[in-house]
This record gives C-alpha cells, sequence and structure tokens, in this order.
C-alpha cells in the first residue's frame, strides 16, 4: 500500500465557501417606496405652493410624479442590487 501524502488542511476543517449574495427584493421595494414618495410629495405640494389658483395641481402628484419616481426607484434599486451581487 502507498500512503497518502499529508493534506494541508486539518481533517476537521472546511475548505472556505464562496461567498454567495443573494438578490433582495425589499431592498429594491425599498428603493422604489422611497424615491416615489418624494416624488408624489414635490409633485402633490409643488403645484399647491406655487400655483395655489389651480385646483388641479394636486393630481400632476397622484398621476404622474408619484408613480414615475416609484418606477424609477425600482430600476435604480435594481441596478444597485445586482452591482452589490457582482461585488
Amino acid at each position: 500500500m502507498t500512503e497518502q501524502p499529508p493534506s494541508p488542511l486539518p481533517s476537521s476543517s472546511h475548505p472556505p465557501q464562496p461567498i454567495q449574495r443573494k438578490v433582495r427584493p425589499a431592498r429594491i421595494l425599498s428603493h422604489g417606496l422611497i424615491v416615489g414618495a418624494i416624488g408624489f410629495t414635490l409633485g402633490f405640494c409643488g403645484p399647491v405652493i406655487f400655483a395655489p389658483q389651480a385646483n388641479q395641481g394636486p393630481l400632476l402628484g397622484i398621476f404622474i410624479t408619484g408613480p414615475l419616481g416609484f418606477f424609477a426607484g425600482i430600476i435604480v434599486g435594481a441596478v444597485r442590487e445586482f452591482m452589490r451581487i457582482r461585488g
């Protein structure tokens, strides 16, 4: 029989595993909610402050800047999350 050379690692330790990072949808969603809330607030309050005579001013925040901010935040959050995973 041939003898096996001694292992450089002790028998009780395991070889190091690479770090596996997972996508966290909550982080992506939080970006969307934060940016969407900022867009909604600016779109809702901006027309009230700068054009108080316009009775349809708050609709800008409800229908345009809020949803656009949400989707922009989702895109930014997804890009940041995938960049975090790539390392």
